[in-house]
């Protein structure tokens, strides 16, 4: 099938775009011809190579630095070129022969935009992704649903790791799970030594997971050497100044930071370079949504240092690395030591425990449940 992604949102480097590129390959992968429809003007960060369709309607808005009633009028303009460019995919589709629609990170607030556009009685399947729905946003969630119950080819996928629907959950809503997010180029890479621990996100003043693991290098005692792999961006200028004096402060021990941004293909090349991901996420939002540095690392092959509360799904099925306390500091220096000076003798579990893992995350898995009409 020619297959369009519908990109409507800035798609500079970020999720967004790993996303697309994600999906991109896994379509070609399962035979499809993918092609990208994109607002009038719209830059695309990286060049998948696949034609690029331009659609009427006006440019994409930003949010970048907008607060207040300016941000409720890019709000409200946001909308009405969404149903622009909607209603511009529907004559595009018909003029390139595209035979289904793809809208890779879509809100409840496209199934608004949906209604007031001719794309709603569009005579082929529209594919509509979904990165979770959380209990807050199930309300609005289902009565949008529910509103494009008549739209037959209309079909709106959450990906996600549970049900949290039953059944309240329309009959054009289907759950499919996420898939991993690491492109085909990017070779697994064998054990280093000493054996790298990594850790990727933004610093902030305060920010307890970073200073346990300085503390870790500090004071813990392995059976084998152990290099932890730390990145630290900083989002404001105190988070700059504090960076420098802790890389300063580090340099003759086992740690190696990494102190800016990592984009496209430097992101896959840093989650390679370690063997192990460090995974310390407490946020409630991650029971709902799947954390696209977690199917990162289930991608690469890489055993993860977690918590209970992200995606515990994963960890219930395969064995895939260990969970860590992240509440009391002498209990983590404990976990962390116990997992390091096991891991000789659990690394092929893991390795093993992955394999499967990537079979029932693969891409193409992914693809192929969500292009299935049977919503």
């Amino acid at each position: 099938m020619k297959v369009a992604i519908l990109e409507t949102v800035k798609a500079s480097a970020g999720f967004e775009l790993e996303f697309d590129r994600i999906i991109i390959e896994a379509l070609r992968e399962c035979g499809h011809n993918p092609v990208m429809m994109l607002p009038e003007g719209a830059k695309l960060d990286y060049d998948f190579d696949v034609p690029k369709y331009y659609l009427s309607g006006g440019g994409i808005i930003s949010y970048d630095g907008v607060k207040g009633l300016k941000k409720i009028w890019y709000s409200y303009l946001r909308e009405k070129r969404r149903v622009k460019w909607f209603d511009a995919a529907v004559g595009m589709a018909k003029e390139k022969g595209i035979d289904a629609i793809v809208l890779t990170t879509a809100t409840y607030r496209y199934m608004r935009a949906l209604k007031k556009s001719r794309l709603r009685n569009i005579d082929i399947p529209v594919f509509f992704i979904f990165l979770g729905v959380n209990p807050q946003e199930k309300p609005r969630f289902l009565s949008k649903a529910n509103d494009c119950l008549p739209y037959k080819n209309i079909h709106l996928c959450v990906t996600t790791l549970r049900d949290d629907f039953g059944e309240n959950r329309p009959r054009n809503v289907k759950l499919i799970k996420p898939p991993v997010m690491i492109p085909k180029k990017c070779q697994c890479q064998a054990e280093h030594n000493p054996l790298r621990i990594g850790f990727f996100g933004h610093y902030r003043k305060g920010e307890k997971n970073i200073d346990w693991l300085l503390r870790l290098a500090n004071e813990a005692v392995f059976n084998r050497p152990v290099k932890f792999v730390i990145q630290l961006v900083p989002t404001t200028e105190e988070d700059r100044r504090e960076v420098e004096q802790i890389v300063a402060g580090y340099k003759e021990n086992q740690v190696e930071f990494i102190t800016h941004k990592l984009l496209n293909d430097d992101w896959y090349n840093a989650i390679q370079s370690v063997d192990i991901v460090y995974l310390p996420y407490t946020a409630e939002r991650y029971l709902y949504n799947w954390s696209a540095i977690y199917f990162t690392a289930i991608g690469a092959k890489k055993p993860v240092l977690t918590t209970n509360v992200l995606n515990p799904e994963v960890m219930k099925k395969y064995s895939i690395g260990a969970y860590i306390d992240v509440n009391d500091f002498s209990l983590f220096r404990h976990e962390m030591e116990t997992f390091v000076d096991g891991y000789e003798k659990e690394k092929n579990k893991y390795a093993l425990e992955l394999e499967k893992a990537n079979m029932e995350y693969g891409k193409m898995t992914f693809i192929n449940n969500l292009l299935k009409n049977d919503t």
